[in-house]
C-alpha cells in the first residue's frame, strides 16, 4: 500500500521518478504502477478481512507500518533527488 503513494503522486505531478521499469520513468508509468501497487493491496487486505484471518490489532499494525513507511520515505526523498 505504501510502495503506491510515492509513485502515484509523483506520476500524477508529471515528475520523472524511479520504478522497476527503470530509473528515470514516465509519468503515466509511475501512476499505473502507483494505481495498481493501491488496488492489489486493497484486494489483499478486503480478502484477509472478509476471510477474518486477521484481528483488529493485526489492521491497526498494518496501518502503522504503512504510516512509517510513509515518513520513512518522506524523511529519505532527497537522496534518491539528488543521485
Amino acid at each position: 500500500m505504501g510502495n503506491g503513494v510515492p509513485h502515484f503522486v509523483f506520476g500524477a505531478a508529471g515528475e520523472i521518478f524511479r520504478s522497476p521499469f527503470g530509473q528515470e520513468s514516465p509519468p503515466r508509468t509511475n501512476v499505473i504502477w502507483g494505481l495498481s501497487n493501491l488496488v492489489l493491496a486493497s484486494i489483499i487486505s478486503a480478502s484477509l478481512a472478509a476471510l477474518n484471518l486477521y484481528s483488529n490489532y493485526g489492521l491497526v499494525a498494518l496501518l502503522i507500518g504503512f504510516w512509517l513507511m510513509m515518513l520513512m520515505f518522506g524523511t529519505g526523498i532527497k537522496r534518491f533527488l539528488n543521485e
